[in-house]
């Protein structure tokens, strides 16, 4: 089991933890960053010798298992740093985690993709909003998002059909789709 749940994204193991209390899916998650926990922790150990790491980080641990089974969390780095601040700052405190704006609207948006699958007007709904943002999209950033995603063309195809290197084109459709992704938060709050 340990094995199919390595093969899981962030968003499916924290799925699994909340919802079906999945705790070997919470062991997966937290081996996945341990290394980014100590990396952060480390230097703040250094600079205040009076922390003690056999305190410090199973306390981490322990906070950051309760709130993964209690509050929303879109990216597991975020909400580390968070949650290692918010206790080195005030140690007798429980910091909630609170994502940022941008990482929420795009939760919001994941969830309402999740609910479209089953449910037509969703559906019907975010097909509108997604033409609408689409349409308000310089013609060459419609292009690029439409050549990889509905004809599936590979970076290396896109990269020799404009003339750019790989690394141009990942940058170019990270930026059109970020674009994409505004302009489709910001439908939501205009009606």
């Amino acid at each position: 089991m340990h094995q199919q749940l390595t093969s899981l994204s962030d968003k499916e193991l924290i799925s699994r933890t909340r919802k079906q209390k999945d705790r070997e899916a919470e062991g997966v998650l937290m081996d996945r960053y341990s290394h980014l926990l100590v990396a952060i922790t480390l230097p703040q150990l250094q600079k205040n010798p009076s922390l003690d790491p056999n305190i410090v980080f199973p306390t981490l641990l322990q906070r950051l298992s309760a709130s993964l089974r209690t509050q929303s969390i879109y990216k597991a780095n975020e909400w580390i740093l968070h949650m290692q601040r918010g206790y080195l700052n005030n140690q007798d405190k429980a910091t909630p985690f609170y994502p940022s704006r941008e990482a929420r609207d795009l939760l919001h948006i994941e969830n309402k993709v999740d609910r479209a699958s089953t449910n037509t007007i969703d559906r019907q709904e975010i097909i509108v909003r997604l033409e609408q943002a689409l349409q308000r999209l310089a013609p060459e950033e419609k292009k690029l998002l439409d050549e990889f995603y509905v004809e599936q063309k590979s970076f290396s195809e896109l990269a020799a059909a404009k003339g750019w290197n790989r690394d141009k084109v990942r940058n170019q459709l990270k930026a059109a789709k970020a674009k994409l992704a505004k302009l489709f938060i910001n439908q939501a709050y205009v009606k």
